[in-house]
């Protein structure tokens, strides 16, 4: 794990604008990740090490938490709009209260207020969205914002108001909700591929079963059905995004195409800094086995690159394959992809894929991402064969091509009003 003068120095070097105080503050104010698994139920323990095998200690997951949320913060202070968009400064918090003797509403509010004043006074803007976490001593709330109004707001509060602020970036394993990496790899591992590269869908077909929706624990179980089913992800926007939206500042259109530049633009680049997992991975520090696995995607798929410059999955398959259309009224998009390209070998068109998923859970317009599913009936007891459990794979566990992938992107419209 980083040691914290090591960090320092890294940050300092690679981010300018990350001073000493910036460091100490992201590591003050942060959210411990016991504390986020019991908000919302996401990929943050399986990135951390919970399934290493020895698996890390509670400590050392921490530890590399804690990392990750100061280098979050760091890159979050960097001014990106001119090449990935206006809202890219705009990153998703989770923003917790904990002002006593207040509701709910009351200790956000107090709390957003002070944020709010901030905001003003660097002519900048915070964006609330929905209830993430509400008890009798703690509510938390989706937040988009720059780095620099809560920098603002904790210079200019004294220490017996911001005592009761917690600000935590979200960060690319938050971003996935508990489940879906899994869910992905049973997904991809159900195409038989040749040495050819011609895949077919197996005769069992599977389903991805989610009891619940959203941000909270669900179940997850496979059902053999004999047919080929689709494999849909759902997304939610950021507050941001959903202002944009509601606003007519920006269309969908705007916004998946800024999604996509971040995927495809400067050879991958773009996700290669915005990668905590690769940064770390490229400073020679211990990393978990899901870090290494999205590092070793992101490096494939930007050395695929041709002494010509071209690039097959990031200049072809994405750009070409996305197809995009509104679905409905409810604030849906679909994102169709056909990866049929017979120039990508079998790994390169797996890391393609997989490329595509960390650079959505990456970008600040994304809040969470999970896989869409099929419901059907769970078991009801012993003699029920409705549905069955999956076997669980160990987590860098190889994947088959997908040979034709549609993704949904369900814009979740949870901003309160």
């Amino acid at each position: 794990m980083f040691r914290r003068g090591v960090l320092a120095v890294l940050l300092a070097s690679w981010v300018p604008y990350a001073t000493a105080q910036d460091i100490s503050d992201a590591e003050r104010f942060s959210i411990p990740l016991e504390q986020i698994n019991g908000i919302i139920q996401t990929e943050a323990s399986g990135d951390y090490g919970e399934y290493d095998d020895p698996a890390l200690t509670d400590t050392e997951q921490e530890a590399l938490w804690l990392d990750s949320t100061v280098w979050q913060w760091s890159y979050n202070l960097v001014d990106r709009t001119d090449t990935l968009g206006r809202g890219y400064d705009f990153s998703p918090y989770v923003v917790c209260s904990k002002v006593p003797g207040l509701s709910g509403v009351e200790r956000f509010d107090a709390i957003y207020q002070m944020l709010e004043d901030a905001a003003v006074d660097i002519d900048s803007g915070v964006f609330e969205g929905d209830s993430m976490y509400n008890d009798d001593d703690m509510t938390c709330r989706s937040v988009s914002a720059e780095t620099a109004v809560f920098r603002a707001a904790i210079d200019t509060q004294p220490p017996e108001v911001t005592q009761y602020l917690q600000v935590q970036p979200m960060l690319s394993a938050m971003k996935m909700i508990e489940g879906t990496f899994q869910g992905l790899i049973d997904l991809m591992n159900d195409y038989d591929c040749t040495e050819t590269g011609t895949c077919e869908k197996d005769t069992g077909g599977v389903t991805v079963v989610s009891s619940g929706y959203g941000g909270r624990r669900k179940g997850r179980f496979l059902q053999e059905n004999g047919s080929s089913e689709d494999l849909t992800l759902v997304i939610s926007l950021s507050p941001i995004v959903l202002y944009y939206l509601r606003t007519n500042e920006v269309s969908y259109e705007t916004i998946i195409n800024e999604l996509l530049t971040f995927a495809t633009g400067d050879n991958g680049m773009h996700v290669a800094e915005a990668s905590f997992y690769d940064f770390s991975v490229d400073a020679g520090d211990m990393v978990t086995d899901r870090m290494m696995f999205y590092s070793n995607v992101v490096n494939n798929v930007t050395s695929m690159t041709t002494a010509m410059g071209s690039n097959e999955c990031l200049d072809n398959a994405l750009p070409n394959d996305v197809k995009i259309a509104r679905m409905g009224n409810n604030e849906t998009v679909s994102v169709r992809v056909e990866t049929i390209s017979s120039v990508m070998t079998e790994q390169e068109l797996d890391d393609c894929l997989w490329y595509l998923v960390h650079s959505l859970t990456l970008h600040p317009y994304v809040k969470y991402l999970e896989l869409e599913a099929v419901v059907v009936p769970l078991p009801e007891g012993p003699g029920d064969t409705s549905a069955a459990p999956s076997t669980l794979l160990p987590a860098a566990a190889s994947t088959s091509m997908l040979a034709a992938w549609v993704v949904s992107a369900a814009v979740g419209s949870f901003l309160s009003i």
